[in-house]
């Protein structure tokens, strides 16, 4: 069963409009992607493009360079000046981002870069969270339980400090080679009561700016009608269409089946971003449907969780390499 909503009377510019502001508010004009240099990161590229269409806004181009190794740094008190290697690795670095920084420009993408020394995870959760990004685009597979336990990626690490959305594509589903991915026309919203809340802004302002309408998924035991009714209101208030649809129990399965048949749609999930032996172990909503998903992935952290991880940022920013 499906109950749909029309927005409000307000013209369709003046939704957009207001939903520019709602993004820019959550800085979502600011989108920070991390690249390694690999084809296959680049996945990401046509995604974060679209958000900084959509918002008026632009990318920056990020990299990462390997740490100098501790016993070729200077002594307590000294300025430490990096080798050789390091100074090669920096300029292939700046060259890479400056030829990818070109293949957008013509498509009408601003954009910059950055390069900064230190683990990669580090050192992009604090350059989001110190420097104002609103989002963390990646392309990344999500790594079965067993493995991330063992070895985990850039996305467990990413997971457990950031305190941004991440806008997760797996790339296996990604094409770099076909056609340019078209922009949305379904959001997305799984509704697990625990986590909703945060989604919601991100979710209204992706909608309005891409014009897209919002979907609602409840699982029938989690459904009542004041739920309903402020899920309704919430999209409403902000000129965004919005349907609620109830299914069966097994909500990952019915979200992931709704992203396939409805093409180039995205999923916008709240997370409490569990972490550690915990995620690993028993996972989470939000991890099964990055693991799982055909087509874009925004994870948003519990407001909790966002201010918390923000405030360690900060503080281990003081004790991090200095940006190049």
């Amino acid at each position: 069963m499906i109950q749909q909503t029309d927005s409000t009377s307000r013209t369709q510019g003046e939704i957009r409009r207001l939903a520019v502001g709602r993004g820019i508010a959550l800085n979502l004009n600011r989108i920070l992607v991390p690249l390694n240099g690999y084809r296959r990161s680049e996945q990401i590229l046509p995604f974060s493009s679209m958000l900084a269409d959509w918002f008026e806004g632009e990318t920056t181009l990020f990299h990462t360079l390997p740490p100098t190794h501790p016993a070729r740094g200077a002594r307590p008190g000294q300025v430490h000046y990096p080798d050789a290697p390091h100074d090669r690795g920096a300029s292939l670095a700046a060259a890479y981002l400056e030829e990818v920084v070109s293949r957008l420009g013509p498509h009408g993408v601003k954009s910059r870069w950055g390069i900064a020394t230190g683990d990669p995870a580090p050192m992009i959760s604090s350059r989001s969270a110190t420097s104002s990004f609103g989002m963390v685009a990646i392309a990344a597979t999500a790594r079965s339980r067993p493995h991330r336990f063992f070895s985990p990626g850039l996305l467990d690490h990413l997971w457990r400090t950031t305190s941004v959305p991440l806008l997760i594509v797996n790339p296996h589903h990604a094409t770099l080679n076909g056609e340019p991915p078209h922009p949305p026309k379904t959001i997305i919203v799984p509704c697990t009561r625990s986590a909703v809340d945060s989604a919601l802004p991100f979710a209204s302002a992706i909608a309005g700016a891409s014009r897209s309408a919002i979907r609602v998924v409840l699982t029938k035991s989690s459904s009542s009608g004041e739920l309903e009714d402020d899920l309704i209101n919430v999209f409403t208030n902000d000129g965004v269409q919005v349907e609620i649809q109830h299914v069966a129990e097994n909500l990952v399965q019915q979200v992931l089946g709704l992203q396939s048949e409805n093409t180039s749609s995205w999923i916008v999930s709240g997370s409490r971003m569990r972490s550690g032996l915990t995620r690993s172990m028993f996972g989470s909503f939000a991890d099964s449907i990055a693991r799982d998903a055909t087509g874009p992935v925004v994870v948003v952290p519990d407001a909790k969780v966002m201010q918390r991880r923000e405030r360690s940022a900060h503080e281990l920013t003081r004790n991090l390499p200095s940006s190049l």
